[in-house]
């Protein structure tokens, strides 16, 4: 604080103090509430990818159990079938990799369920 700030010093400044330390409290407290609210729809996202993956994981055990006790397709069949769709995408890491969208929006993604 200099000399001026203490000759000067008023009411009107330690007012003009307080109403910025206010402000400044709100919008701390504004983005801790928006900080707050992202990890609650995080977890809620997380919890709902949860709940497809185990939907998804019982319905692609039960579909391999029906066709292996259907006698239609032998392990070691699957795993061979599975090691090719592995590779498909240059990355042998034991799942389907997500490609690059394409550059041209305009076309349409390639679906390849069979």
């Amino acid at each position: 604080m200099d000399f001026w700030d203490h000759l000067f010093d008023s009411d009107y400044k330690r007012r003009a103090d307080i109403e910025k330390l206010k402000r400044s409290a709100r919008r701390r407290s504004a983005a801790r509430s928006h900080d707050i609210q992202q990890v609650d729809q995080q977890a809620k996202r997380i919890d709902q990818l949860e709940q497809h993956v185990g939907e998804l994981a019982l319905l692609c055990r039960s579909l391999l159990t029906v066709l292996r006790e259907n006698r239609l397709v032998e392990p070691e069949q699957f795993q061979e079938v599975m090691n090719r769709i592995d590779a498909e995408d240059g990355v042998v890491d034991g799942m389907v990799t997500p490609q690059e969208p394409p550059d041209d929006p305009a076309q349409p993604p390639e679906i390849r369920a069979w």
